[in-house]
């Protein structure tokens, strides 16, 4: 059985869903630590010719940090939304596939959301089914409702790895750093790091390829099919607890 799991972020890279499509089960970290200033609440598309920014969600408390994502609520004043949805309409609205997903995209913005969980997770979803990936998701609040005051760190991790039957944690790259200086134990669950690279595809609004921006960039561009595409090759090698190692020695 392998799991990924991850903190649900808003308009996610393509990354996340590599991580989604190459495990069996996918742990949304639901009721873990919201971060201000993080992909928790933006994430980066084009808005203007050769001009990135960000789109993001406005939330109630920003500066807050001793809380977890799905205490965290969202503005009710709806009119963030639909400057978003306009600002996404007068950038994109000439790419290919636009017209073709927006809909979608629109709709599940729209939706009432309870927190910034919730609008996160169920964006996930509609990307993950837009790109027909389908798979059994988990949430960490539910172990967290069985078990009570959960642990902390890498220790959480084994603890959500153990409840999930994990025989093998498929993470990303940037998890190592921790799960190092806690000592995690690599022999007893093992592990497979992320080495995600991004591959060029056309974009309309620029002349040289702008990579690590929201998988919505490449699916307006270039459709669908050809998203999951690069997706499914993003990491032409997982590497183990060791090699990551190795390589943090030569560095």
């Amino acid at each position: 059985m392998k799991i990924a799991m991850m903190q649900p972020t808003f308009l996610p890279w393509q990354g996340m869903f590599e991580l989604i499509l190459n495990a069996d089960r996918f742990i949304f970290l639901d009721d873990f630590q919201y971060c201000s200033r993080s992909h928790h609440t933006r994430n980066r598309l084009f808005v203007a010719k050769e001009t990135v920014g960000f789109y993001g969600v406005n939330i109630n408390n920003p500066k807050t940090q001793e809380i977890a994502l799905n205490q965290v609520t969202l503005q009710s004043n709806g009119k963030w939304k639909n400057d978003l949805l306009k600002r996404m309409q007068f950038v994109y609205s000439k790419t290919p596939y636009f017209f073709k997903y927006y809909p979608r995209i629109e709709s599940w913005l729209l939706e009432d959301s309870t927190s910034l969980a919730e609008l996160n997770i169920n964006g996930v979803k509609t990307l993950c089914s837009i790109l027909n990936i389908e798979k059994d998701f988990l949430y960490s609040s539910d172990f967290t409702k069985e078990i009570g005051n959960p642990s902390v760190r890498t220790q959480r991790i084994v603890d959500l790895l153990e409840w999930s039957k994990a025989d093998l944690y498929v993470s990303a790259n940037g998890s190592f750093e921790y799960m190092h200086a806690d000592n995690y134990d690599y022999i007893k669950h093992p592990v497979l790091f992320q080495n995600y690279e991004p591959a060029n595809y056309k974009q309309k609004h620029s002349r040289e390829f702008v990579p690590y921006l929201s998988v919505l960039d490449a699916l307006y561009n270039i459709g669908a099919d050809a998203t999951y595409d690069i997706i499914k090759n993003g990491t032409k090698k997982w590497l183990s607890f060791e090699e990551m190692l190795k390589l943090r020695n030569k560095t």
